[in-house]
């Protein structure tokens, strides 16, 4: 069923007088009712409207403009209303929401007006780094080394070097932070990458195995500055979002049901005062030093939290995390987490003050994280040592090794200056801002559909 719910629907005397092109849904005596520019629009028919035999697209002896049926596609012009073309599919193969047009038509327009948004917020993206004096950067999608961590599946790829060449195996990226960092050895200060980034495993609502990831650097910067431009950014994008919905409409929920949420004032909590807080784990001492194993496997068993042989200290924490803390964070608007215990630094550095602890931050809106930073990690030493940890624990585990970066710890053993940076999921903020509630949503092509 094709419904107008949150979808405007324009006269055509407000409309750009060039030619426009539509989906007829229904014809009247007074016009036609038609899909086009992502709105249900009213075009009346003039005094001496075309005929269907105008069009060259249609077979001599097509039927007359009085008989236009739903699942034509029609052009209005200064001069009146014509068919361009009659699909052979009938009109309700043509909406079945099986099909691209049927899937951007169901629920009032509902994918339609994520696309638009989309394209709304990359802009946004676009212009607030713009501003600031960052770089747009691109980087490789095909790497050699897409990331180590235990938690990544990483998707391989085989390629001919030229036309007759060996084959050569390499990885899809799961986030540009390498090659970022090379550029900020390179010279480069403050950069940012909108780019697609590639993950095995994840499917779900708020998961797509291929999905857009912003990511920003400031060298010679502090952990907190990336955070200030994470909070402006998100202002910035839920600011023009909100005027998008309400520009004309009357409403601001759109085909959503609901209005643009805008992030407010964080609450702010190291990881282990989260534990304390949401799931009632002492799982540190006061100084943030993480329990003996055996002592935190104890307080584990004894809150519920399933504990498992092979568990090490970092997957016994996220897993008293992900279990007592992410689904309690919902009712807290935005949230930042930092710092982290150094069993979970990933690429982050240690404090220098509390080396026990790692200079990381995750940021969740409404329950769902939408971003990881990093103070980051500089020292090619400890960073060949972490990869190397990591490779260990894919062994034991039986899972992929992919190679360690080679040139990325060349360029840290070069001279990476202290910086800073961030990856923020742009699909997950889309959804967050604007209500939507899958990611199918907010994606022209979701993976069962590309």
């Amino acid at each position: 069923m094709i419904t107008r719910r949150g979808v405007a629907k324009a006269n055509a005397d407000s409309q750009s007088p060039s030619p426009a092109v539509g989906r007829a849904l229904r014809c009247g005596a007074d016009g036609v009712e038609v899909w086009s520019e992502g709105a249900v629009q009213h075009w009346p028919l003039a005094a001496a409207p075309f005929s269907a035999s105008s069009s060259p697209l249609l077979p001599s002896g097509a039927e007359p403009l009085s008989a236009i049926e739903p699942g034509d596609l029609v052009q209005r012009t200064a001069a009146g209303v014509r068919i361009l073309l009659r699909p052979t599919a009938g009109a309700d193969a043509i909406f079945d929401r099986d099909g691209d047009l049927g899937r951007l038509l169901a629920d009032g327009g509902l994918r339609h007006q994520a696309l638009v948004e989309r394209a709304l917020l990359l802009r946004q993206v676009r212009a607030f780094f713009d501003r600031r004096g960052f770089l747009e950067v691109e980087t490789p999608a095909i790497a050699t080394s897409p990331g180590l961590e235990l938690h990544l599946d990483p998707v391989a790829v085989t390629l001919r070097q030229g036309m007759a060449g060996d084959r050569v195996h390499r990885h899809l990226v799961t986030s540009p932070e390498y090659h970022c960092k090379r550029l900020l050895h390179g010279g480069l200060t403050r950069i940012y990458s909108l780019a697609k980034a590639f993950r095995s495993g994840e499917r779900g609502h708020w998961h797509n195995p291929e999905f857009t990831m912003l990511e920003w650097y400031r060298a010679g910067a502090e952990a907190d500055a990336i955070l200030r431009d994470l909070r402006g950014l998100c202002r910035a994008a839920a600011g023009a979002m909100h005027r998008h919905r309400h520009a004309g409409r009357g409403a601001g929920g759109g085909a959503v049901g609901r209005d643009v949420w805008t992030p407010g004032r964080p609450l702010r909590l190291s990881f282990f005062a989260a534990l304390e807080r949401f799931g009632g784990l002492r799982a540190a001492d006061d100084q943030g030093r993480t329990l003996p194993l055996g002592a935190l496997r104890e307080a584990m068993a004894r809150m519920g939290v399933e504990v498992r042989p092979d568990d090490d200290e970092g997957s016994l924490l996220l897993q008293a995390f992900a279990e007592r803390v992410e689904p309690a964070l919902a009712g807290h608007g935005t949230v930042e987490i930092t710092p982290w215990p150094a069993s979970l630094a990933s690429l982050a550095r240690p404090l220098p003050e509390a080396p026990w602890l790692a200079d990381r931050f995750e940021v969740y809106l409404q329950g769902v994280e939408i971003a990881n930073g990093f103070g980051e990690l500089v020292d090619a030493a400890e960073q060949r040592r972490r990869f190397e940890v990591d490779l260990r624990a894919r062994a034991a585990k039986g899972l992929p090794q992919p190679p360690i970066d080679q040139r990325f710890l060349q360029a840290l053993e070069r001279g990476c200056p202290p910086s800073a940076g961030v990856a923020l999921g742009v699909d997950r903020l889309l959804m967050v801002l604007g209500g939507y509630d899958d990611i199918e949503q907010v994606l022209a092509f979701p993976f069962e559909r590309a």
